[in-house]
C-alpha cells in the first residue's frame, strides 16, 4: 500500500514516522537520565547539608577532654559544642587516639579534631589548623608555709620545671630563676616539699587538677602565658576551617569563650 502512495503522501507519512521514533526514544531515555541526576543530587545534599558535626577527640586529658559517668566532658568539648550550636548542627564526639604523627584516622568520617593539639609549623604540610583557640599558661607555685609571698621573692632562686616543657616559656622569663629540670611531676613536687627547690612552674591543666586537692599546702604566685598554642585540626583544604575561625572569633568577642574558660580553668583556690 505504501508503494501506491503519491510522492506527497509518502513524504508526510515519513515525517510522522520520524516524529514517532523521536518521541519513543525520548520516553525511553528520560527515566534513565532522571535516575542518574537524582542520585547525584542526593549525594551532594548529604555531603553539603549534613546536620551533624563529626568531631574526634582523644578523651584522656582532663580538663580538656575526658569521660565522666559515660559522658565526654571538658574545655575542648564545650568549645566544640558551641561551634556546632552556632553552625546549627548536632554534634557527635568520637573518641580517637591522637599522637605526635598528626595522622587523622582514615577509617572515620571526621569533620575536625579538637584534642589539645599544639600548632606546629612542621605539621602544617600534613593538616590544616584553625586559628589558636587556647594558649597554654603556667603557674608559678611555692609552699604556703615559706616567707615567699610574691613572685619577686623567687628571683634568683631554684625553680623546677618539667624537662619537656622548658622550651614552652621564653628564655628571658626563665633567666629570672635558677632552673632545675625534672622528668616527672612527682619527683619535682617531692623536691619542693623537701625544700630542695623554692618553687615550680607547672602547666595550667596540672595545676587545676592537682592544687585544689592540696589546698593550704601550695600558693600560686603568678600565671604566665607560654608560646604553646592549641588549634583545631582539619584535613588539608577543608572548607570548614574558615567558618570555624569565624565562630572562634565570635565567641571570644561576645564573652562566651571566657565563660567556658573560667568553668574549666578557675585557679582562684
Amino acid at each position: 500500500m505504501f508503494l501506491n502512495f503519491t510522492p506527497k503522501k509518502k513524504k508526510v507519512l515519513l515525517i510522522f514516522i520520524n516524529i514517532f521514533i523521536y518521541v519513543a526514544i525520548i520516553l525511553l531515555v528520560s527515566p534513565l537520565v532522571s535516575c542518574g541526576a537524582s542520585g547525584t543530587v542526593d549525594e551532594m545534599k548529604i555531603a553539603t547539608d549534613s546536620k551533624k558535626l563529626m568531631v574526634g577527640s582523644d578523651t584522656t586529658y582532663k580538663p580538656f577532654e575526658f569521660k565522666e559517668d559515660g559522658n565526654v566532658e571538658g574545655f575542648d568539648i564545650d568549645i566544640a559544642r558551641e561551634i556546632a550550636k552556632r553552625m546549627d548542627k548536632e554534634i557527635e564526639i568520637i573518641s580517637i587516639t591522637w599522637d605526635s604523627t598528626y595522622q587523622i584516622p582514615e577509617d572515620l568520617k571526621l569533620d575536625m579534631i579538637i584534642s589539645a593539639v599544639p600548632i606546629t609549623d612542621e605539621k602544617e604540610n600534613l593538616v590544616d589548623f584553625s586559628s589558636p583557640y587556647f594558649v597554654m599558661e603556667y603557674m608559678l607555685v611555692t609552699l604556703s608555709e615559706t616567707d615567699i609571698k610574691i613572685k619577686e621573692d623567687l628571683n634568683g632562686k631554684a625553680i623546677g620545671i618539667l624537662r619537656t616543657e622548658k622550651n614552652c616559656l621564653s628564655e628571658d622569663y626563665l633567666l629570672n630563676y635558677k632552673i632545675e629540670s625534672y622528668d616527672d611531676i612527682l619527683t619535682m613536687f617531692d623536691n619542693l616539699r623537701n625544700k630542695n627547690i623554692d618553687g615550680v612552674l607547672i602547666s595550667l591543666p596540672i595545676g587545676v587538677n592537682m592544687l585544689p586537692e592540696n589546698k593550704g599546702i601550695y600558693i600560686v604566685l603568678e600565671v604566665v602565658k607560654s608560646n604553646k598554642e592549641f588549634g583545631i585540626v582539619f584535613t588539608k583544604g577543608s572548607a570548614l576551617k574558615e567558618e570555624v575561625n569565624r565562630i572562634l572569633e565570635e565567641i571570644k568577642e561576645d564573652g562566651t569563650y571566657d565563660d567556658i574558660y573560667n568553668k574549666w580553668f578557675n585557679y582562684n583556690f
